[in-house]
C-alpha cells in the first residue's frame, strides 16, 4: 500500500471510528465515554488503535502529553498523529486531527509513549474496554 493509500484509509477509519462513538456512546460501560469528547483520549485513542490494528493498519503508539495542567492522548506513527476528541479543547475547530507532525502537539510535555494495546492492562480495564469496542464497532 502506498503511503497516500494509506493516510487515506488511515483517516477515513478515524472517521468512521469517531462516527460509532457518537452513536452509541451513552451505551458503554466506561464513564470516560459519557461526556465525548471531553475527558474520553486515553480510552478512546486505545479503542481506535486495536480498529486500526483489525484493519491492517497497526503499529501505532499511545502518546500521552501535558499541556500546562490538561493531559491528553493522541496516537502517533512516525510523524503521523492521529486524534479523534480534539474538539473537547477551545483551540480546536475540528473533531479529528490526522496531520503529519501538527504543530499543536509541540505544545505537549510528552510523559509517555508506548505501543497502543490495551490487553496490556490490567483485566478489569480490558474488559470494560473489550466491551466498549464491541459495542462501538456494532454501531459502524
Amino acid at each position: 500500500m502506498t503511503i497516500n493509500n494509506e493516510i487515506y484509509k488511515l483517516k477515513e477509519l478515524a472517521t468512521k471510528f469517531r462516527t460509532a462513538i457518537m452513536k452509541c456512546k451513552l451505551k458503554t460501560p466506561l464513564i470516560s465515554m459519557q461526556n465525548f469528547p471531553y475527558g474520553a483520549c486515553g480510552d478512546d485513542t486505545l479503542l481506535l488503535a486495536k480498529y486500526f490494528n483489525d484493519n491492517k493498519c497497526g503499529g501505532f503508539y499511545y502518546v500521552l502529553g501535558y499541556w500546562g495542567n490538561k493531559s491528553h492522548a493522541w496516537l502517533q506513527k512516525g510523524d503521523i498523529i492521529i486524534d479523534i476528541t480534539a474538539d473537547q479543547f477551545n483551540s480546536q475547530n475540528t473533531s479529528v486531527i490526522f496531520m503529519k507532525g501538527h504543530k499543536w502537539r509541540t505544545k505537549h510535555k510528552i510523559e509517555s509513549k508506548e505501543i497502543a494495546d490495551f490487553t496490556k492492562h490490567d483485566s478489569y480495564t480490558v474488559s470494560l474496554l473489550s466491551n466498549t469496542y464491541k459495542i462501538i464497532t456494532e454501531h459502524l
